[in-house]
């Protein structure tokens, strides 16, 4: 009982807009997982990252709904009882971004290793990680 009246209270500590943010991330991922289901070309990032304006200019208030974004993210990940792998990570933050009209670059590599080969996909805003860090001198870009 004590874990989720600590929950609750850190909840507070949040804005009003954050709080906002972690409500659409979580729905997202459920959307996300639902244009999978049905087969949905709008399921994968490289569909929706068409849409994205190359003049738009990234401002102060801009950056920090950028980390906003980057934080729901990470609480929505931390608590999601399904696996929201970066690929996951990268559809909501892309999609967010192009709602804010937030400029971005979406990132998406294989890992260098001989022995096995894993993708990963990660999303910077102004060169900082909004999802999937990583160290990116592991990764062949795609």
């Amino acid at each position: 009982m004590n874990f989720f009246l600590k929950k609750l209270k850190n909840t507070f500590i949040l804005s009003r807009h954050q709080r906002k943010l972690i409500l659409m991330v979580f729905w997202l991922a459920i959307y996300r997982n639902l244009l999978l289901a049905i087969k949905s070309r709008k399921a994968f990032t490289e569909q929706i990252c068409k849409n994205q304006d190359t003049k738009v200019i990234l401002t102060a208030e801009k950056t920090v709904i950028a980390k906003d974004i980057a934080l729901a993210i990470y609480i929505v990940n931390k608590y999601i009882l399904w696996k929201n792998v970066c690929r996951h990570q990268s559809w909501q933050a892309v999609y967010l971004l192009l709602q804010y009209q937030i400029p971005f670059d979406y990132f998406v590599g294989i890992e260098k290793n001989k022995y096995k080969k894993e993708g990963h996909s990660w999303v910077k805003v102004n060169g900082k990680f909004i999802c999937g860090n990583c160290n990116e001198k592991n990764y062949f870009l795609v």
